[in-house]
């Protein structure tokens, strides 16, 4: 879910004999390469969860949604019409902003050479935080069994943070909000798998 930042691409390179279903209401920050490893493309607007509809039940092993629920006005519904997809067995990655980004300073415009969202705020199309207790609790009453709700936190980004730090100075002229995420505890992810009995 979500497309944009090469996801097609980057799926494809490391797990290239997957089935790679897309679905965003838009095109952004995709290519070329992106176009031709996406091998179904859903163009869907979540605000209206009931959309989903269209896709198949039980069909999908995996569904990644990374940074893509708070863009919706309501997300819980998003959530348990996306656990319906899956297959019994089939795992669900949700990626959101956590809470703490509320009390980082605001980046769109350049925070001491920082650009870019850190700041719930600093995305103009955020529209819900997503709750944690919330988001756990629809998963389970979807017959999902949660592995994992916590910060993502990155060992590989955190100790190879001055890499991405000059690479971003050195490329873009800023360093990108996004990589001192991890540090910062500034996104939280689930990690849960539908039931076999479901």
């Amino acid at each position: 879910m979500g497309c944009g930042n090469h996801s097609p691409s980057l799926t494809k390179r490391y797990f290239p004999h997957c089935i790679y279903h897309g679905l965003d209401h838009g095109h952004w920050n995709v290519d070329f390469r992106d176009e031709q490893a996406i091998d179904a493309f859903f163009h869907l607007d979540l605000n209206h969860p009931q959309a989903l509809n269209g896709l198949a039940e039980n069909r999908y092993d995996a569904i990644l949604c990374s940074h893509v629920l708070e863009h919706t006005r309501d997300p819980y519904t998003v959530v348990r019409f996306l656990v319906s997809k899956l297959k019994p067995g089939g795992v669900l990655y949700i990626e959101v902003p956590s809470p703490k980004t509320l009390h980082l300073p605001r980046a769109r415009q350049g925070w001491y050479g920082i650009k870019g969202c850190l700041n719930f705020y600093d995305d103009e199309t955020h529209l819900t935080m997503v709750d944690r207790n919330r988001m756990e609790d629809t998963l389970q009453q979807q017959g999902c069994a949660i592995l994992a709700s916590r910060p993502r936190f990155l060992w590989r980004r955190v100790i190879l943070l001055p890499l991405y730090i000059g690479a971003g100075l050195l490329l873009r002229g800023y360093i990108p909000a996004s990589v001192v995420w991890d540090i910062t505890g500034s996104t939280h992810y689930f990690l849960a798998v539908r039931s076999t009995g479901s």
